[in-house]
């Protein structure tokens, strides 16, 4: 923005100059055709030569700022293609954490329920040995029954 501002103003002072010269170039001509040079003719030359010289200069001041400025806008445009790629690659890894995650919670899923199956046969089989120790009890009194009475 600060570049296109001063190359504006630089195109002003440059019309204001070549204005200002062609205004002494027509003075000069006009005071050519006096035998001798006055002192105002020589100022207006001095005049014309800094301004000629100051033009220069800010044409030069212009050059540099357009350089400068299409080097900014090139490595404006590697940035974004960087910030771009490196957009892209964070997507995509996202993506897949995304596909480990529902990876990881299906497998987390499958151990829940195969927890809970085995914890099904632990109390079945639990069950079923407390029956037996119940079977073994009464067989056990009976047999010392049968050999009290015998």
């Amino acid at each position: 923005m600060q570049e296109r501002s001063a190359r504006q103003d630089l195109e002003c002072d440059k019309i204001s100059l070549e204005r200002q010269n062609k205004d002494l170039k027509t003075r000069l001509a006009s005071s050519e055709g006096l035998q001798k040079p006055s002192a105002s003719f020589s100022q207006l030359e001095s005049q014309n030569q800094l301004l000629q010289e100051r033009l220069q200069a800010e044409e030069r001041e212009k050059t540099v700022l357009q350089s400068t400025n299409r080097k900014l806008e090139r490595r404006v445009k590697e940035l974004s293609i960087q910030i771009d790629d490196e957009r892209q690659h964070v997507n995509d890894q996202k993506d897949q954490l995304t596909l480990r995650v529902k990876a990881l919670k299906r497998q987390v899923d499958e151990a829940e329920e195969e927890i809970e199956r085995l914890d099904s046969l632990r109390k079945k089989a639990q069950r079923e040995l407390e029956e037996q120790h119940e079977v073994n009890e009464q067989l056990q009194a009976r047999i010392k029954s049968l050999e009290k009475d015998s």
